[in-house]
Formats: C-alpha cells, sequence, structure tokens
C-alpha cells in the first residue's frame, strides 16, 4: 500500500477544492475543508479506474512550494 499526500486548497471566492499532487487531474470541490474531503474519494476511485500506474508517492516534505500552493492543510491517502 502507498500513501499519497492530498491538499485541501481554497482562494478567494472559490470553495475548497482536494487533489494529490502525484495524481493529476483527479480533484473533488465542496463547500467545507470536510465536504471536499468527503466527495474527493469517490472523485479518486473513479479517477484511478482509467488509469494503469501511478507514480511514486512522494512525502510531504518532497512536495514543492508549487504543489502546496493555496493549500489549507493536508493529509494521507492510503492506495
Amino acid at each position: 500500500m502507498a500513501s499519497y499526500i492530498a491538499v485541501i486548497r481554497k482562494t478567494a471566492g472559490t470553495d475548497y477544492w482536494v487533489d494529490i499532487p502525484d495524481i493529476p487531474g483527479c480533484v473533488s470541490r465542496g463547500e467545507t475543508p470536510e465536504a471536499a474531503r468527503a466527495n474527493f474519494r469517490e472523485a479518486l476511485d473513479l479517477h484511478l479506474q482509467d488509469r494503469k500506474t501511478l507514480s511514486p508517492p512522494r512525502t510531504r516534505a518532497q512536495l514543492t512550494a508549487d504543489d502546496l500552493e493555496d493549500s489549507v492543510e493536508t493529509f494521507t491517502v492510503e492506495l
């Protein structure tokens, strides 16, 4: 099992959204961080159905400032 870092983000005038920098193209949103996180698992499951391979996960310390832009919090997703 691999541990990927998911990022909850927020900018002025938007809902919260979640993505995993190491799995591009999979995004979910919600009015609160909790809603965005809850919606993300379904979005991730659907996204992974179309993926043949995944990039290896990076640790939180390996993520760049660009990876964490507009970050509110991070959490780990086990795949």
